[in-house]
């Protein structure tokens, strides 16, 4: 059976799924056009794995008749209804993040996931000069997911990391909240970033101002 694990974050609902099944037993839970779909989008297993995850939930959480679309920027949607959605991936996890109230990104990765080896390129050298070593991978995993949701808000508009994303975090905690600015870009402004560290993950979403 799946398993399917809810949280609320930053006024947001999150949903994570552990990827136990195969993709046969995942291609049972969707529509079979769903499915189908699936087999002629992948060849790899891993991504029909994660896409199939996703539609999963989207099937449990709104029906059999909900469906995941793309706007022109590729974000996701769901067809027909006033809800943003969010989703992401990581090993062995599918997540989606859903609000009516407000247009959001997600990101999810394993907690003991380690980035501090690549952090020079979505960090500023100060940033990292000032990091805690206790604490340092856990804070960049921050930055790192933080700015990967904070891009899928705006869609597919440009932009890098490093260069157009600021982060005012400089400790973490179990679970929290931090400011970020995008500069640079037509879609520039301020936004909040939520995250929590729960059940081997790291969950970050974040919103604009």
């Amino acid at each position: 059976m799946p398993l399917l694990r809810q949280y609320e974050i930053g006024g947001a609902e999150v949903s994570v799924w552990e990827i136990t099944e195969t993709v046969d037993e995942l291609s049972l839970l969707v529509p079979k056009e769903i499915a189908a779909a699936c087999f002629e989008k992948f060849s790899s297993e891993k991504r029909r794995l994660e896409w199939l995850a996703v539609r999963a939930m989207v099937a449990q959480l709104y029906g059999p008749a909900a469906r995941v679309v793309y706007d022109a920027t590729g974000r996701p949607e769901l067809a027909g209804a006033d809800i943003s959605i969010s989703i992401s991936h990581t090993e062995g996890y599918a997540a989606i993040a859903c609000s009516r109230d407000f247009v959001l990104g997600l990101d999810v990765e394993r907690s003991t996931r380690s980035v501090l080896s690549v952090a020079e390129r979505f960090m500023q050298a100060e940033v990292l000069c000032n990091m805690l070593p206790d604490e340092a991978n856990r804070l960049a995993l921050c930055h790192w997911c933080a700015k990967e949701a904070l891009f899928k808000i705006t869609g597919n508009l440009g932009g890098n990391f490093k260069d157009n994303i600021s982060v005012d975090c400089s400790g973490i905690n179990e679970s929290g909240s931090f400011s970020l600015k995008l500069a640079g870009l037509e879609c520039a402004g301020s936004f909040i970033a939520d995250y929590r560290f729960v059940d081997g993950l790291l969950l970050v979403l974040c919103r604009r101002i």
